[in-house]
């Protein structure tokens, strides 16, 4: 049966119509499916998290070939759905995945459709949490855009240069709207993340909020942007020092460059 007909049965049995407010929306190609699954590489002595499994058809066919799958899914409704389904190396936790603790399982891969409504903070957490070294992520094509933008391009912006900052990033295939139900109106991209080991001594705190403050007004110079926030000689010789012009806008630097940015402003 095709897994579009095999969800709306499944809907119309548990009541489990698409939510809006989260977002919800179903990878019903079975190719599709069987790619992600490919791209994820799932091994048989690994655990994985996986964020929204939903109707578990990602999940299921991931399953055949890891250790055991760690599924976090904050819709209660899906609850008597995975009563029934049970596996035998599938878990299912019932929160929210932006407040769940991550470290508490011994993961280091992660997996899922997000969507666009908790796309950013949850990227961000991920990186944060460092026992993740390697993520294959779904979102809302837009939404990669800016995490896979260069310098200079107009969906550059903080969100690239953090991801930067923790991951090398690899586009890996678009999917197309008529591939989910229900149907978006936009693609979907999926994006695989490996984090970096060469990760720069630097003070975080000091860099991002530079980055922030560099594309909070695009069109302004950096300068121009950051001279409310810090000694404007300091500053300046400090964009200099970096190798840049002082009339240069924030979306032209690249992440080397706003580290030594930072570098020159600690």
């Amino acid at each position: 049966m095709e897994i579009s007909k095999q969800i709306r049965l499944l809907i119309k049995k548990y009541s489990l119509y698409p939510s809006k407010r989260l977002g919800q929306s179903f990878l019903i190609d079975r190719s599709a499916i069987f790619y992600i699954r490919d791209a994820i590489n799932p091994v048989s002595d690994r655990i994985y998290l996986e964020i929204g499994p939903g109707f578990l058809f990602i999940t299921n066919s991931v399953a055949e070939r890891a250790k055991k799958i760690i599924a976090i899914e904050k819709d209660k409704r899906f609850e008597p759905y995975y009563e029934d389904a049970r596996h035998e190396n599938i878990e299912i936790v019932m929160q929210d995945a932006l407040k769940v603790d991550f470290s508490q399982w011994d993961v280091e891969e992660l997996f899922g459709n997000i969507p666009f409504n908790i796309s950013s903070p949850l990227i961000v957490k991920i990186a944060k949490t460092k026992i993740i070294n390697r993520a294959v992520l779904l979102f809302q094509k837009e939404f990669a855009k800016r995490l896979l933008a260069g310098p200079g391009n107009k969906d550059y912006g903080s969100i690239t240069i953090f991801t930067d900052f923790f991951f090398k990033k690899q586009f890996l295939k678009t999917f197309p709207p008529h591939f989910f139900y229900p149907m978006p109106l936009v693609s979907s991209t999926l994006v695989a993340f490996v984090r970096r080991t060469d990760i720069q001594s630097v003070d975080e705190d000091l860099l991002f909020r530079i980055v922030k403050g560099a594309f909070s007004k695009r069109r302004k110079t950096l300068f121009n942007t950051l001279k409310k926030d810090f000694d404007g000689d300091i500053l300046k010789n400090a964009i200099i020092d970096a190798g840049l012009p002082i009339e240069i806008r924030g979306e032209n630097l690249s992440l080397e460059e706003f580290i030594r940015v930072s570098k020159n402003l600690y």
